[in-house]
C-alpha cells in the first residue's frame, strides 16, 4: 500500500512538473514571437529612450549634412517626428552608403532605413517598408544651355550618372542598356560629373533633381518623369510591430498638421 501511496505521489509530481515545464515552455515562445514581431525594437526604444536611424546623407532635401555638419533635410526631420511620437526623445542617424543601408539594417546596426529609399518588389524580398510618405519618380536632369537632349531617347549612345544601388541603375539595365552607366558612390558625385562635362545627364529622383535645379541655374529638370514611385522607410522584416508603429505615427503626423509643415519646409507649396 505504501509502494502505491508512493507511486501515486510520484506520478503527481512528475505531470506538475510537465505541466510547469509547458507553462515556461509558453511563455518562452510567448516572448520570442514578441522578439520576432518587432516588440524587441519598441521596447529598446522605450527602455533607451533612443531611435538608431541609417541615412545615406547625400541627398537633399532628403538628407545631407549642412554646413554645421549636422544631418538635415526632409526624411531627418520626418524621423526625428516620428521618434518623438514613438517616445524617444533622440534621434540618432547612423550616415551609410546607400548601397549597404539594407545590409546594415538587416545587422542591427539601425533600427531603421530613412534615406529617399523607393518601395521596390527586389527590395522587399530583402526587408519590409512602412507606408509611402512622399511620391517621388525618376528624372534626368541636363544642362539648361543642352537643345539637343529632350528625353531619355535622345541619350541612347551617351553617359548617365547614376548612385550604384539605386532604382536608376536597374532602370537602365532593364530598359536602356544602350546607354553607358557612369556609376557613382555619392549623390553628389553625379552633379559633379554632369557639371564637368564627363557625362550628358543625371538620373536621379524628382525631389533631388528638382533642388538642385533650383540652387544650380546652371542645370534643367527634364518635364517628364520616367517612373512614378514611392518613398518608404526600411524595416526589418521581422519587426513587425514597430512596422505598424511607425505607420500609426505617421498617420498621427499627417492628422495633426506637423507632417505638412515638415513638407512645406523642404518642398514649398
Amino acid at each position: 500500500m505504501k509502494r502505491l501511496k508512493r507511486s501515486l505521489t510520484g506520478i503527481v509530481t512528475l505531470v506538475l512538473c510537465l505541466t510547469l515545464a509547458l507553462v515556461g515552455c509558453g511563455k518562452a515562445d510567448q516572448a520570442s514571437k514578441q522578439g520576432q514581431n518587432g516588440d524587441e525594437v519598441l521596447q529598446k526604444i522605450k527602455a533607451e529612450k533612443t531611435l538608431v536611424v541609417g541615412t545615406d546623407a547625400t541627398f537633399p532635401p532628403l538628407e545631407f549634412k549642412n554646413d554645421k555638419k549636422e544631418f538635415d533635410g526632409f526624411d531627418i526631420d520626418l524621423m526625428r517626428a516620428i521618434g518623438k511620437e514613438l517616445g524617444a526623445e533622440k534621434v540618432e542617424f547612423v550616415d551609410t552608403e546607400f548601397k549597404g543601408l539594407i545590409p546594415g539594417l538587416e545587422a542591427k546596426k539601425f533600427d531603421v532605413v530613412a534615406s529617399g529609399m523607393y518601395i521596390t518588389d527586389e527590395r522587399k524580398k530583402a526587408i519590409n517598408f512602412s507606408d509611402t510618405y512622399y511620391p517621388g519618380g525618376l528624372s534626368l536632369l541636363i544642362k539648361k544651355d543642352n537643345q539637343s537632349i529632350n528625353s531619355i531617347e535622345d541619350l541612347k549612345g551617351k553617359k548617365i550618372a547614376v548612385q550604384i544601388g539605386t532604382k536608376s541603375v536597374q532602370f537602365l539595365q532593364e530598359n536602356y542598356p544602350d546607354i553607358k552607366r557612369v556609376e557613382v558612390e555619392k549623390n553628389v558625385e553625379m552633379f559633379l560629373e554632369l557639371k564637368s562635362g564627363r557625362v550628358d545627364a543625371v538620373l536621379t529622383g524628382l525631389p533631388a533633381a528638382k533642388v538642385y535645379a533650383m540652387q544650380d541655374n546652371s542645370v534643367k529638370v527634364l518635364d517628364k518623369t520616367l517612373t512614378n514611385e514611392e518613398y518608404g522607410f526600411g524595416i526589418r522584416k521581422e519587426d513587425s510591430s514597430f512596422t505598424q508603429a511607425v505607420n500609426k505615427a505617421l498617420k498621427t503626423l499627417k492628422e495633426n498638421g506637423k507632417y505638412q509643415q515638415i513638407s512645406k519646409k523642404w518642398f514649398g507649396e
